[in-house]
């Protein structure tokens, strides 16, 4: 009889821990599951083709993006997405928080090694924005940031509320850039600018151009393509130059040939750029 008892008692605890063997097991699987499915679907709605590699690692608190050996990773801690998934009941937190960090690769924050909130605000637009195409409400895009935001704050990071400002923001410009073409019927024919710039201004080590229109400005497009004035061409009161390129009061003297010169308050001067002329026939 006690033989019996103690054969059940026995089975009984292989049971218990084949159990809990199983449940460690597919609390190591699932996570996987999710993070690789999400980044492999998140890559999906940028049209490019997936080259991360996508890696468990206990080490890191959240998820992090690095290059090693040329690679680009994104490791996550499967503890972390899986708390995510029981707190939201939802895998849009883990799909945000990875979209994230492909944001940080895709905008080459990973390339420095450094961070800054700067940096985490780009990434945050970019999951926001990601996400939208998704299908995500703005409420999804927010839900990790927002349920377990004090975890995935750092003092790199900027404040919660700026972070989903941020994600708002890239959802929001996805919103309004649906079924929106890129370029009218008459944007995509094409037509003299209607800005008229006279000179092409370059300055040594500077890979930027500058143009100085008609009326006098000193222009230059953003990385969005909008025009900025950022400085103006003034008559010259100094014989050796014809004018001056005037950027936020550094005075810049250009010669009859078209050299940009600097001068310093000893009086020594250097060349720092030059100037193309546009319009040859109206300078004449």
């Amino acid at each position: 009889m006690k033989i019996k008892y103690f054969l059940l008692f026995f089975l009984f605890l292989n049971d218990i821990n084949a159990q809990d063997s199983l449940s460690e097991e597919n609390y190591a699987v699932e996570p996987d599951r999710i993070a690789k499915e999400a980044v492999s679907k998140i890559v999906q709605y940028t049209g490019l083709t997936p080259n991360f590699i996508v890696v468990a690692d206990n080490n890191v608190s959240t998820a992090i993006a690095y290059l090693k050996n040329n690679n680009r990773i994104i490791a996550y801690n499967p503890k972390f997405i899986e708390k995510l998934n029981d707190k939201t009941s939802t895998n849009w937190a883990a799909v945000s928080v990875l979209a994230h960090e492909i944001g940080h690769h895709l905008s080459g924050h990973t390339l420095p090694k450094n961070s800054s909130p700067g940096n985490e605000l780009i990434a945050d637009k970019f999951s926001g924005f990601i996400l939208f195409q998704m299908g995500a409400t703005l409420k999804d895009a927010k839900t990790a940031l927002s349920t377990i935001g004090h975890e995935m704050d750092t003092t790199k990071h900027p404040p919660k509320l700026a972070r989903l400002a941020a994600i708002e923001e890239g959802w929001v410009e996805a919103q309004n850039l649906r079924n929106v073409n890129a370029y009218t019927p008459s944007e995509n024919t094409p037509k003299e600018c209607l800005t008229q710039f006279e000179y092409q201004c370059y300055f040594y080590g500077d890979d930027n151009v500058y143009l100085i229109d008609e009326k006098d400005n000193v222009i230059w497009y953003d990385n969005y393509g909008k025009p900025i004035i950022i400085g103006v061409k003034e008559k010259s009161t100094n014989p050796k130059y014809e004018w001056i390129y005037n950027y936020l009061d550094n005075y810049y003297g250009v010669d009859a040939k078209g050299n940009m010169w600097k001068e310093t308050t000893y009086g020594s001067f250097f060349k720092v750029g030059e100037i193309k002329l546009l319009n040859k026939d109206k300078n004449e």
